[in-house]
């Protein structure tokens, strides 16, 4: 099994149907329904990589897809700033070359992350 699928089974698993805020399954949902704001934040990673960076902030490429996508469309991305930890995840799990690539903290709301 890829990391990626460990990543969002991990995510199933910890959601809380009860709970209209679970974390988990916001972004899971939002995943799913806005696939090009990760095409993008894969893209300015990227970026950042081959520009020779060995680390970077995720607030920084999340803030970066959001100001682009103000400049150059009408499709204005609208996501939470809860979601940028689990996008940078996400990178990491998917580009498991760039594992280390985001410094991440332990998440108080998704347990276990």
């Amino acid at each position: 099994m890829d990391n990626e699928t460990k990543f969002i089974e991990f995510l199933q698993a910890a959601r809380k149907p009860n709970d209209k805020d679970c974390l988990a399954s916001d972004f899971l949902r939002h995943i799913i329904k806005e696939p090009q704001f990760y095409a993008a934040f894969e893209h300015y990673t990227y970026q950042m990589i081959r520009r020779g960076r060995d680390f970077c902030s995720p607030w920084m490429v999340a803030n970066r897809v959001r100001w682009e996508s103000h400049l150059k469309s009408d499709e204005k991305y609208k996501v939470r700033n809860d979601y940028i930890a689990l996008y940078a995840r996400l990178f990491m799990a998917r580009n498991i070359q760039h594992h280390n690539f985001f410094k991440t903290k332990p998440m108080k709301r998704i347990k276990g992350l």
